[in-house]
């Protein structure tokens, strides 16, 4: 197998992944064989594998950069934008590795059952945490407005209403927090479940 139809076929298996890390990593091969003769490239494609074992070993070890960059995101100081999205393809990423593992179908279908069971679980948890603390804050909104509005006739109705509107803005905003830690918490989760499975079977 020439360089050419290696990377040809690298970029078949590579090329669901996220764009940013899909254009990183045949930047990352194709420069490696770009310095290597045709016998160093041969010698090369021996150590790597076939192209499919390539592609599953770089996903697997992308995956495990993507969990560790989550897991430093509050301590090294970095911004979300600086992140460049470290968590936003997680799951993708995970579902990915899953799919390149080398195990028999019926194991295959049966773990990938289980982890897409799992995200959709999650997700249906995360929009029962959204919805609930959409509507506090709408109602929150509501009971301020009619506090507002009891100001000429008395003040005590005024402060008593708008004190449980802000408290219901509160809880709406804290529920919003907490729909953003369960994302991150559900991905590193489904991420890490994922990692044993592939490292187990690589192991």
């Amino acid at each position: 197998m020439s360089k050419e139809e290696y990377l040809n076929q690298l970029h078949k298996y590579l090329r669901k992944l996220p764009r940013q890390d899909y254009e990183d990593a045949m930047e990352y091969f194709t420069e490696y064989f770009q310095e290597t003769d045709e016998e160093g490239a041969a010698e090369l494609m021996k150590e790597l594998g076939t192209p499919k074992e390539a592609a599953r070993e770089l996903m697997a070890n992308l995956l495990d950069k993507k969990i560790e960059e989550h897991q430093n995101y509050e301590t090294d100081g970095q911004t979300r934008a600086e992140k460049k999205g470290s968590g936003k393809h997680v799951i993708w990423i995970a579902l990915l590795v899953l799919f390149a593992a080398p195990v028999g179908a019926p194991l295959l279908v049966a773990l990938a059952a289980v982890v897409l069971s799992l995200v959709v679980c999650m997700l249906a948890i995360l929009l029962c945490v959204v919805l609930f603390a959409a509507c506090l804050i709408i109602i929150g909104g509501k009971i301020i407005v009619r506090g507002i509005l009891a100001v000429p006739i008395s003040m005590s109705g005024f402060a008593m209403l708008t004190g449980s509107g802000l408290l219901a803005m509160g809880a709406g905003i804290l529920g919003v927090l907490l729909c953003i830690y369960l994302c991150k918490w559900s991905s590193m989760l489904i991420a890490k479940l994922v990692c044993k499975i592939t490292n187990r079977k690589r192991g």
